[in-house]
């Protein structure tokens, strides 16, 4: 048996938020007759460098910080952001052609030189930067002049705009970056983002002020957003319920459907042979409705949000529990009654209620399991390290299949943490990415769909809903199915 590289992986996140007006929490110090948006949060940020960080709670705030060349809109079409528009003269060759006067937070102009400078920062192997494996296609990036940019491929890639959406492909101000004694801009930022960083103080609170030389006309639209620390779920809500709190992220199901049950809020919603034996014992559906309370949807490979790539998990013979399958293949592989430990976080999304669920379920087909519960920073280290057995892990999506599928199980993917090398799912990954027709790509998707569940390098278990509660007069928020908070940029209150 080798659980070592055993994953149980959850593939979205769950975000609910109310929203209220005015609360300034104590030691923000906003100036009177602002109007400040203040959020709570369960997690602190692991760093704020765009182009090197991988948690959730860090690209929340990245959101607000940073713009992209492109970016997604509400309905997951990639849209123009620093770029005001492209041409792609053959299916290798990119031209971006640069918005003019944008202006980084220290009012320094954006140009070409930076965009060139990111790209290549986040292609260097010594920046380790996760972007990487999204845009590693380039093998040339020039800047033609001060507000036009070539990118050059090696091969076709479909999923390139996509990657350039992503935080980690955030631009990035050059001469900041060479400033910066430590190298890097975990601790600042040097953005052209809505809001700039103005006041941090770690495990408590974030203080973002409105960027007065922002590029889109009018945005953002309050003049401060304010991160709150609060581990807390119950505190959370209970937040958002006396306006304390103008929008909190929710990750509990149990408090998410207190807040679902609350009529003054208004609710918006988008969805090895042991690890055979794994799959086989696993009720996903009763994982659901056990740790997200039902706020939660099934899902394969693919997240279920992406419709057009997603199979219909029913179709995956794995997905339907056989516990007498399970413990015969257990036997068969001479496993039975093997003990590991399940690492997971109380403090993310679904982690530790279901290490719980999963741990009953597979000590029922004779294995024995425990759980290792520990805090976020040392679950983060753990993950990066490889130091875990089995992990409840959540893994963002994305609407491409090739950036959510061939970072985490090509042989040499950047966050394929659990070492799965096959050289079929190899194959089908690189004929994936290269071409652009969808018609083209679905038959490769659906066939590493299966594959990947056959073969099981993670036993995938659900997409959870993502939730957000909103207040009548607070105007303009838009649900984005990425998780992203760049809609905050046009929201107003408004009462």
């Amino acid at each position: 048996m080798q659980p070592k590289r055993s994953v149980v992986l959850a593939a979205a996140w769950l975000l609910v938020a109310g929203l209220a007006a005015g609360w300034v929490p104590a030691g923000t110090r906003a100036a009177p007759g602002k109007v400040t948006l203040t959020l709570g949060v369960d997690q602190e940020v692991v760093g704020l460098d765009p182009n090197k960080v991988t948690a959730f709670s860090s690209f929340r705030r990245v959101d607000l910080l940073y713009n992209k060349l492109v970016t997604y809109d509400p309905d997951l079409r990639v849209v123009g952001d620093l770029a005001e528009s492209w041409d792609t003269p053959d299916a290798r060759t990119y031209i971006f052609h640069l918005r003019k006067g944008v202006r980084f937070h220290d009012g320094r102009e954006m140009t070409a030189e930076d965009v060139v400078f990111t790209i290549e920062r986040i292609l260097d192997p010594k920046t380790a930067s996760p972007g990487r494996s999204y845009i590693d296609a380039v093998d040339g990036v020039m800047a033609l002049d001060p507000s036009t940019v070539r990118l050059h491929l090696k091969y076709p890639l479909a999923s390139i705009l996509s990657g350039l959406a992503s935080g980690n492909a955030s631009i990035v101000e050059k001469t900041a970056v060479l400033n910066t004694p430590s190298g890097d801009l975990q601790k600042t930022e040097a953005g052209t983002g809505p809001f700039m960083l103005a006041e941090w103080v770690p495990d408590n609170f974030m203080r973002l002020v409105r960027n007065p030389t922002y590029f889109k006309r009018g945005l953002p639209r309050v003049d401060e957003v304010v991160f709150r620390v609060i581990p807390e779920q119950a505190s959370l809500l209970a937040g958002v319920r006396t306006r304390s709190l103008d929008m909190a992220t929710i990750s509990d199901g149990s408090v998410a459907r207190q807040a679902q049950a609350d009529k003054t809020l208004a609710v918006l919603q988008a969805p090895s042979r042991v690890r055979d034996a794994i799959a086989f014992a696993i009720d996903r559906e009763a994982i659901v409705r056990a740790a997200e309370f039902g706020l939660g949807e099934v899902s394969g490979p693919v997240p279920a949000p992406a419709k057009v790539w997603a199979l219909q998990v029913r179709d995956f013979p794995e997905y339907h529990p056989n516990p007498a399958r399970a413990r015969q293949l257990l036997q068969d592989a001479g496993a039975a009654g093997a003990s590991f430990k399940i690492v997971a976080s109380p403090t993310y999304e679904g982690g530790l209620a279901v290490a719980q669920v999963v741990q009953s379920q597979l000590r029922a087909v004779g294995l024995a399991p425990a759980i290792e519960d520990i805090e976020w920073g040392a679950y983060i280290n753990r993950w990066v390290k490889r130091d875990f057995d089995t992990m409840v892990e959540l893994r963002g999506g994305d609407p491409d299949p090739d950036r959510f599928l061939y970072r985490t199980f090509y042989s040499t993917g950047a966050v394929n943490n659990f070492l799965f090398k096959d050289p079929a799912v190899d194959r089908l990954l690189d004929r994936g990415r290269v071409h652009v027709a969808v018609a083209e790509r679905k038959p490769i998707y659906n066939e590493l769909q299966r594959a990947l569940v056959e073969k099981a390098p993670a036993v995938f278990l659900y997409t959870p809903y993502e939730t957000q509660v909103l207040q009548p007069y607070v105007k303009g928020f838009r649900l984005i199915p990425t998780g992203a908070l760049t809609a905050l940029e046009g929201t107003a209150i408004e009462r």
